[in-house]
């Protein structure tokens, strides 16, 4: 009896505080690509993009990245198909990298304001309010302005 109360309980402040658990299911990691965990985002409300087509300082060859030029709807459709990088230092040794990215803000509808970087390798990260980075990969992101 208790356990059903708790799972009301629960259940109820879910629901009350409209906050949604998805069960997160996660691929096996290969030679050529980590551990990838499907994740549910809050809906976006708005997307700035603040830097489009730059080349990141870590190019030693100053690559020319003008055609990494991502678009509001390219942002969205990347997170809404972009899976979560279980193991950064994974992702590090098993995908390529690019020095072409964009980045900017967006907010999510429960007014949380965050900055996003994606770059060209379908690559991108969230960084959190409290500075905690979320990486995540998009093998699905088989779109311009994407090499893949």
């Amino acid at each position: 009896m208790v356990t059903y109360l708790r799972l009301w309980v629960v259940t109820t402040l879910l629901l009350f505080w409209n906050i949604s658990y998805a069960k997160t299911t996660c691929t096996t990691a290969t030679e050529y690509q980590p551990e990838l965990c499907r994740v549910k985002l809050p809906q976006i409300v708005s997307v700035d993009i603040e830097e489009n087509g730059t080349t990141s300082k870590a190019d030693n060859e100053k690559s020319n990245c003008s055609k990494f030029k991502l678009t509001v709807i390219g942002v969205r459709r990347y997170f809404s198909r972009a899976l979560e990088i279980k193991n950064a230092e994974d992702a590090q040794h098993t995908l390529d990298w690019l020095p072409c990215y964009a980045s900017g803000t967006m907010r999510f509808a429960d007014n949380r304001k965050i900055h996003w970087t994606i770059y060209q390798s379908q690559t991108g990260k969230l960084v959190l309010d409290n500075k905690k980075e979320i990486f995540f990969y998009c093998p699905d992101c088989k779109f311009a302005p994407f090499l893949y």
